[in-house]
């Protein structure tokens, strides 16, 4: 299918929809992993800046890639690398609980979003021709 088309097809609501539910798949990563190292002393509580990478990648054309460490490692189909910075020193299991159902939430509402905008466009496509 030609790239132009299928730009056209899927406007930039389905992209950004898509970003959206890659970074809400890294975060959720990053924050399962606070929860697994809880019992760590010292150990940093990470996250990402969700907000501010969807942001800046939404004001962009290009999307944004995840640097991978090995070339087994699937690709999210992320750009630029996305940093995942310290937040604090230590982990409130209580905390990482919340940002991870938070987060879960997030990302249903994303998947409800893209399961509508897929639904008009089924919609167009099948009675467009009546």
């Amino acid at each position: 299918m030609d790239k132009l088309l299928i730009s056209k097809l899927f406007d930039q609501t389905v992209h950004l929809i898509q970003k959206s539910l890659d970074l809400r798949t890294l975060r959720h990563r990053v924050l399962s992993d606070n929860v697994a190292h809880s019992e760590v002393p010292n150990y940093p509580s990470k996250d990402i800046p969700f907000e501010k990478i969807l942001e800046r990648s939404s004001t962009k054309t290009s999307s944004i890639y995840l640097k991978t460490t090995h070339p087994d490692h699937l690709s999210l189909g992320l750009e630029d690398e996305v940093r995942v910075e310290s937040v604090t020193e230590g982990i409130n299991l209580d905390q990482e609980m919340a940002k991870l159902a938070e987060n879960n939430l997030m990302f249903q509402a994303g998947v409800q979003a893209l399961i509508k905008k897929l639904e008009a466009l089924k919609f167009a496509i099948s009675e467009g021709g009546k």
